[in-house]
């Protein structure tokens, strides 16, 4: 007889420690506190007693709306239990597993950070940082162990959008990206990896080439900013709640959207760099890599029903839109209506967060649809 398989390791600390009590730093004790299984000590620290108490504040409102939502799987009680402050760094990472540092957007400030962290925490604990815009390198040079330096880059606020980015360091572990990843899912996040250390990491870049092009589409007065808004409101965010850009590209059809690519992407601003991705999506395309339709494009559909997907698709985009009340075509539109933010606000609460909430222990990214699932 066998001996039983041992029981599977808790990915999660007993202890963690959040450097920074900022709208950054709050919401991601909360993560870290949250959930049936969050970490049971969480100690924020700020250099002073007044911004913990403005802390407090935030967090027993983050916490608050998070139970009225109903994304708690544990009482509000529980929650503030497992969460302590303090005004002291050796006191706030004694012990801790994982130490993230929240504080300003500056190397210099985060490098004397983590010269301390470093003679504070011992190895294995990882050091996680929450920056958008530095590299590891900025920061981390000093450190001594850097293959237990990580990137866990949130979006604001951090404690209702469910995914972040976990970006690795030239020198950072096999074993520290995967335990970093391990935590994220635990607590019932998505992480999303970025295979280099590169400015804006994903998020940030996606976002940052839409607000670009946004600006100056107002700054040639193409557009006005109401409608630029709501072609982004109710136009992309149905379909990219939906389906991601890949995906709705796959969907829509990788031959067609070529020739579009290719006419448009030059006139974007991105000169000779757009032969790069234009090259990446024509080689896919001569590859007979038609998206949906025959089941190879960006993504892999096997066994997938198009016409079932693209319903599929259709059903939870038209449950996103489908007061025509809340929607005004040009046609019909007033200076009134479209500037009417009660008709934003009521088809942005249409809109519901598809990712994990904090009952969600394990997280898993989405596989395609299948024939007969759409």
């Amino acid at each position: 007889m066998q001996p039983p398989a041992p029981a599977p390791r808790d990915p999660l600390p007993e202890r963690a420690a959040v450097i920074g009590a900022g709208l950054m730093g709050a919401g991601i004790a909360v993560v870290l506190a949250g959930g049936e299984h969050g970490i049971p000590h969480v100690t924020l620290r700020s250099r002073t007693g007044q911004s913990i108490s403005r802390a407090r504040t935030r967090i027993d409102g983050d916490v608050a709306d998070l139970a009225r939502h109903g994304l708690l799987a544990v009482d509000p009680a529980t929650v503030h239990s497992r969460l302590r402050f303090t005004t002291s760094l050796p006191e706030a990472v004694s012990g801790a597993g994982l130490v993230i540092e929240s504080v300003t957007q500056d190397a210099t400030t985060k490098r004397s950070l983590f010269s301390q962290l470093d003679a504070l925490v011992p190895p294995p604990a990882i050091l996680a940082i929450t920056t958008s815009a530095l590299s590891i390198a900025e920061f981390a040079g000093g450190v001594t162990h850097r293959d237990r330096v990580i990137i866990a880059h949130f979006l604001q606020p951090a404690h209702a959008l469910p995914v972040l980015e976990v970006v690795r360091g030239p020198e950072t572990s096999g074993e520290t990206d995967t335990a970093m990843c391990a935590i994220w899912t635990a607590l019932g996040r998505r992480p999303l990896g970025m295979r280099r250390d590169e400015p804006g990491f994903l998020l940030n870049r996606l976002q940052h080439a839409l607000v670009r092009e946004a600006v100056r589409l107002l700054a040639e007065g193409l557009a006005t900013a109401e409608d630029i808004d709501a072609a982004v409101t109710h136009g992309l965010a149905p379909r990219f709640v939906t389906a991601g850009p890949l995906r709705q590209r796959d969907v829509n059809g990788l031959a067609m959207h070529v020739k579009v690519a290719s006419r448009l992407w030059p006139e974007l601003g991105m000169g000779d760099r757009a032969s790069v991705p234009i090259t990446f999506l024509k080689a896919i395309v001569d590859a007979s890599g038609l998206g949906l339709e025959n089941g190879r494009g960006f993504s892999t559909w096997p066994d997938a029903d198009p016409g079932a997907v693209r319903r599929k698709l259709d059903d939870e985009r038209l449950a996103l839109v489908k007061s025509p009340h809340e929607t005004v075509g040009c046609a019909e539109a007033t200076p009134e209506s479209r500037t009417d933010e009660g008709a934003h606000e009521r088809l942005s609460q249409r809109i519901k967060c598809r990712g994990s909430s904090y009952r969600t222990r394990q997280q898993r990214p989405p596989t395609p649809r299948r024939k007969g699932q759409g």
